[in-house]
């Protein structure tokens, strides 16, 4: 997705505004009314109409716009300043509440395409530490998840309809089926936004937006690059995190899939291309661990789909890992899938 530099800056940058605002004894917006604070904060500061609602530690915005992107598909100025407003808003709402929240989404779209939205995730310790100095402003940009995708609730819903309308079924039995089976919380990340007037949000936990991020860090590789992207182009990339499950004999990893096709001729023969792809994973994996100080893991799993190779890195070699300094092949063992 292309969002132009100023958006980023004003991202970034508008939380030094914040700063005055982190002391005092009461909390400004008490969590009986932290809601209906932030839809005022808007409204009167802004005039922008949001809806919120919150789930166990995380909060959600939703942000109805008219001209969310251009005829290329690329973030509007307007649209990026009134998004970072409104990020200025729900960070001053979570930073001085006394209700408890980790991490916040916002979710905007163009009333004209509404199928189309952009979902901003973020973390609320993460704000802090960079607003204390703890991260640099080029480490904090990297930590927020940004993505521009179709909803994902109504990718699904318009493949269901399609099923329904060739089996000829009634309209209402559609609707009671859609109620009953097919409008249900996400399970994912992937699956967060905002469809037919409802929020499909969840409760974000720090391991699955870690994993997330991994990932994100990878396609900035791609973007920031040029040698990586002069020789792969990159398809796709998945992260997930799994805990205790019987599949894995109650391990706790990381996975990452990655989907890269070579621009030359010669293809995924080339096994330095290859290892360059993993060297980068690796990189963003090590980087999301050490940067978050975060242990809860047993090995770090990571597979290109092109040439099926796939390595697990354990938690000790991610540990002694040294960036520019350890070869891949000391911390992976690669494996065909």
């Amino acid at each position: 997705m292309r969002i132009c530099s100023r958006f980023f800056i004003l991202l970034v940058t508008g939380y030094w505004l914040l700063v005055t605002g982190l002391s005092g004894c009461s909390p400004t917006y008490p969590k009986e009314k932290f809601e209906e604070s932030i839809i005022k904060l808007c409204k009167d500061e802004y005039k922008l109409d949001v809806k919120v609602e919150t789930v166990g530690k995380t909060v959600a915005l939703y942000l109805p716009l008219n001209n969310l992107l251009d005829f290329t598909f690329a973030l509007t100025p307007d649209a990026g300043e009134k998004i970072n407003q409104v990020i200025l808003n729900v960070t001053r709402a979570v930073l001085s509440t006394d209700a408890k929240y980790d991490f916040y989404c916002v979710i905007a779209h163009d009333v004209r395409i509404p199928e189309i939205q952009i979902v901003i995730i973020k973390s609320v310790e993460d704000v802090r530490r960079f607003l204390l100095g703890d991260i640099s402003r080029g480490e904090y940009g990297k930590r927020m998840l940004i993505d521009m995708r179709i909803a994902p609730q109504a990718q699904k819903e318009r493949a269901v309809k399609d099923v329904f309308d060739r089996m000829s079924i009634d309209k209402q039995w559609q609707e009671g089926v859609m109620q009953d089976f097919f409008m249900s919380d996400p399970a994912t990340l992937g699956d967060v936004g905002y469809w037919g007037g409802k929020f499909y949000i969840k409760d974000v936990n720090l391991p699955e937006f870690l994993a997330e991020e991994m990932v994100s860090r990878i396609r900035l590789s791609f973007r920031d690059n040029k040698k990586l992207n002069n020789s792969l182009a990159l398809k796709s990339a998945k992260g997930l995190y799994a805990a205790g499950t019987s599949s894995n004999d109650g391990s706790r990893y990381f996975s990452m899939e990655i989907s890269a096709e070579p621009r030359a001729t010669e293809g995924f023969n080339s096994k330095e291309a290859s290892d360059e792809l993993f060297a980068h994973a690796l990189k963003a994996s090590y980087d999301v661990i050490h940067g978050y100080r975060f242990g809860d893991f047993d090995y770090i799993e990571i597979k290109t789909l092109a040439d099926g190779r796939s390595s697990r890195v354990l938690k000790e070699d991610i540990d002694n890992y040294k960036p520019r300094k350890t070869k891949i092949d000391d911390v992976m063992v690669f494996d065909s899938f």
